[in-house]
């Protein structure tokens, strides 16, 4: 989700070193845009999952201090690794389905323990294959076309939409129903929601980029006075928080390998356009050799910073646009000021008091602000195949990889003698909607397709 690259005056450029206050000030600016996404995907995909308070508590702390360090190497640039721009990092939105998905079908022959492993093995062993393949970024470009990309953020979106109707139905039951307080809660996540829309319409710059932490802030207020939220005794646990290196025993599974791994590469694609975005805002030119510099090390330090997640046992990383709304507001591109906002988060990630307390927050509360976020994912997909002025042929191979990544994972359990491997790498509908897309764009001829538009 790019925002509009067209460049802003700039105060301070890339280089430059504002003032301490002001560095830090619009760092804050950053961490406001950026603070209740990298809470809430780890939140989710912890939620998804069914992990225990202390399982989850880990994944959401860790993630955010090791957002903190992987904003300190895309923007400061380590050899080959890092952009060098002002480019935020945070657990990526992309991988909560496949995470979810994965984790209950490892669970089916081993323990949580043995499965949360094997996930952040597998995810270890996809972030350096992709770190091999950003050196061929430019070609991979030509294989992960607009067409497959936007075909899979918008399954992405989908998956996202429907898992979150299902999870705000599972909270309507759980409370009572209609007999219950069920409409009560269903009432809370629809309060969030109209909040963050409102908020978000608005002609106010700093508020549009803060609607999601506002409507998170608002939703735990109302909560608070409905008396569905509990915060007593979040302060009893302990005061500093380190995350561990393999503290779940990490192994690597074929299966999940292939599952998560087209969602790497999408995700990398969507990466190049925030990064390409942020170089724009910048100030710097598009297509020279150091544009393409950027690109690589843009993309391998996602790829490292998703490595290194995974070692201590975190979800995947990726770029964040929306650090780009505050550089056009602000007019600051200083890679400076990203040293402040990676400091913020690891100080947060470091208290585990703030984890105690988004995990008190009630999940209407989170359901109702994500809807609105995946229904934007699903929308960007559409973006993403728009920008590249597409024909007929192309419609058609987004239109199919969507139709029939759901059909195909709805059916495949049907098809008699297929292995069960075979069954569950088909089973959802992301990866086979990303695979489905990638064959026909091979597929379908593009001058014959073209040429009848």
């Amino acid at each position: 989700m790019t925002q509009d690259t067209l460049q802003p005056q700039l105060l301070y450029e890339l280089d430059d070193k504002p003032p301490v206050m002001g560095a830090a000030f619009v760092g804050f600016q950053h961490l406001l845009a950026i603070i209740g996404g990298i809470l809430t995907a780890p939140f989710l995909i912890a939620l998804g999952m069914g992990l225990n308070a202390e399982d989850s508590a880990y994944v959401i702390s860790s993630a955010l201090v090791v957002s903190g360090f992987a904003t300190l190497i895309q923007i400061n640039r380590m050899g080959m690794l890092g952009a060098g721009l002002l480019s935020i990092q945070g657990t990526s939105f992309a991988f909560i389905g496949i995470m979810i998905f994965a984790y209950q079908k490892l669970t089916l022959n081993m323990t949580s323990f043995e499965a949360l492993g094997a996930i952040f093995g597998s995810s270890a062993a996809c972030a350096a294959l992709m770190l091999v393949l950003s050196l061929f970024i430019r070609q991979l470009k030509n294989i992960i076309t607009t067409n497959v990309a936007g075909a899979t953020i918008i399954l992405i979106g989908l998956s996202l939409i429907q898992s979150t109707l299902q999870n705000l139905l599972g909270s309507f039951n759980a409370a009572g129903g209609l007999e219950g307080s069920g409409i009560s809660h269903l009432a809370l996540a629809a309060v969030v929601f109209a909040v963050i829309v409102v908020i978000a319409s608005l002609r106010q710059v700093w508020l549009r980029l803060s609607s999601i932490t506002i409507g998170l802030g608002f939703g735990i207020l109302a909560a608070l006075q409905m008396g569905i939220a509990d915060f007593s005794g979040v302060t009893n646990g302990d005061i500093f928080f380190i995350p561990e290196f393999g503290r779940y025993p990490l192994t690597v599974d074929l299966q999940v390998m292939l599952l998560i791994m087209p969602i790497f590469l999408v995700s990398a694609m969507e990466s190049i356009g925030d990064i390409t975005a942020t170089n724009n805002l910048s100030g710097l030119q598009t297509g020279t050799p150091d544009y393409w510099l950027r690109i690589r090390g843009g993309i391998m330090g996602t790829a490292f910073n998703s490595f290194i997640a995974a070692l201590f046992c975190t979800f995947p990383s990726t770029t964040f646009s929306q650090n780009n709304g505050v550089i056009r507001l602000t007019g600051v591109c200083s890679r400076h000021v990203g040293n402040y906002v990676a400091g913020f988060l690891i100080i947060l990630g470091c208290l585990p008091v703030v984890t105690a307390v988004f995990q008190r927050i009630p999940s209407e509360v989170i359901f109702g602000a994500t809807l609105l976020m995946f229904m934007l994912v699903a929308l960007s997909g559409f973006r993403v195949v728009e920008m590249a002025q597409p024909k007929f042929r192309d419609w058609t191979i987004v239109a199919l990889a969507i139709v029939l990544g759901y059909v195909i994972s709805m059916f495949i359990d049907r098809v008699p003698n297929l292995s069960p491997e075979i069954v569950i790498l088909f089973q959802f509908p992301v990866s086979t909607g990303a695979l489905v897309a990638l064959l026909l764009e091979f597929v379908i001829p593009s001058g014959d397709a073209d040429a009848s538009d």
